[in-house]
């Protein structure tokens, strides 16, 4: 629960769907595993305070007695976490700026679902990825929302294309590739 990660604005375009699209309720659910870092600083804890109170706002918006709309899962569970990269239908990384960010590549990597991905043009990897993902600036909550929906609306034909396009554009390089593209750069730039 890093503030750079953007994960109370992910809600708030998740909210922002639901808000639109009355017929996905009870059918979808946004499953955020999210685990706290840095407790010991005060701008993190209050940021995983922010995080909890969203997901309250938008499950008691939202819910019914049969359906929550948000899962939060903030234990590190390293097996549940790369089953649920197997199972989602849309991965969500809309980091405010991030290096390579790897779950943009590991969770199209061992997905068996043909996901989409939302991709954040802040993330490292959207450079890499841009021709396969879903780009979301990661401040517009309305085009997040949008984006959000084309990726729940996808047929599975366009998914399929998609996602096979993202596993050889990863696959073609490794992450030794993209350090030795950033030193090069910086020695570049020295």
């Amino acid at each position: 629960m890093e503030p750079s990660k953007n994960i109370v604005r992910g809600f708030a375009a998740f909210d922002r769907l639901l808000e639109r699209r009355p017929d996905l309720h009870g059918r979808v659910v946004f499953v955020a595993t999210c685990y706290p870092s840095r407790l010991g600083v005060e701008d993190y804890r209050r940021y995983g305070d922010e995080v909890v109170a969203s997901v309250a706002e938008v499950n008691h918006r939202w819910g019914t007695g049969n359906w929550q709309p948000i899962t939060l899962m903030t234990d590190d569970d390293f097996p549940r976490s790369v089953a649920l990269l197997q199972r989602y239908d849309v991965l969500i990384v809309n980091p405010i700026r991030d290096g390579l960010n790897l779950v943009a590549k590991e969770g199209p990597a061992v997905n068996e679902r043909d996901g989409s991905v939302l991709l954040s043009t802040e993330a490292g990897a959207y450079t890499e990825l841009h021709t396969a993902v879903d780009a979301v600036f990661p401040f517009d909550i309305e085009a997040s929302a949008t984006a959000l929906e084309a990726a729940v609306d996808r047929d599975r034909d366009e998914r399929a294309r998609r996602s096979a396009l993202l596993r050889r554009i990863i696959t073609s390089r490794a992450p030794a590739d993209w350090l030795a593209d950033q030193l090069a750069a910086a020695q570049a730039g020295a």
